[in-house]
């Protein structure tokens, strides 16, 4: 028998003469009730973060929002709005409707995590965190600022002018600062 066995997970429904794996089920005990998780606080966070597209959003919800990150870490105010402002259902230019969630997904997290705070405090500017190309912002990644990049990669090092991303093999590239040029914009600039 070799050492390590490939599992399969779709081999049990390939293979219907196979006996069933019985699932292990947890019972209450007698005269306990089932657990029933209280799902009344999370009912008005679908909707603030999925929006009707033919509503255009209003801005007191995005205000709201924008405070909400505000409020929690020391991040300029136009990063958390900015983040407000992107809809996940909307993807501009050439951008991939998954590429586009995937840098959604990234700014929330860079907005949470103490690298925002570190950014601010060192100088970054939205342009070197959010900028894109206006007319081909997924083509152009000359012109991509450092939440572009990331891909769902994690940020581990932020210096002045430079940025060390961590792929999900280990390796590590840096990713350097560059002048602003002309047809650069802000990645919620871009749904408007």
């Amino acid at each position: 028998m070799p050492a390590f066995r490939f599992f399969d997970p779709w081999a049990a429904l390939d293979n219907a003469d196979a006996p069933a794996i019985p699932a292990k089920v947890a019972i209450p005990a007698k005269g306990e009730a089932p657990f029933q998780p209280d799902l009344a606080p999370l009912a008005g966070l679908a909707g603030s973060l999925r929006q009707d597209p033919e509503r255009p959003s209003s801005p007191a919800t995005e205000e709201e929002r924008a405070a909400i990150v505000e409020d929690e870490c020391t991040i300029p105010r136009a990063w958390a709005e900015g983040l407000a402002r992107l809809d996940p259902d909307r993807p501009p230019g050439d951008v991939p409707p998954r590429r586009w969630q995937t840098l959604i997904v990234d700014v929330r997290g860079f907005l949470d995590s103490d690298f925002a705070a570190v950014a601010a405090a060192l100088g970054w500017q939205a342009l070197d965190l959010f900028g894109c190309d206006r007319d081909r912002p997924f083509a152009r990644v000359d012109q991509a600022g450092l939440l572009w990049m990331l891909d769902r990669a994690k940020l581990v090092a932020l210096s002045e002018n430079t940025a060390t991303i961590e792929i999900g093999t280990g390796a590590r590239q840096t990713w350097r600062c560059k002048p602003s040029e002309p047809g650069r914009v802000l990645a919620w600039e871009l749904a408007g």
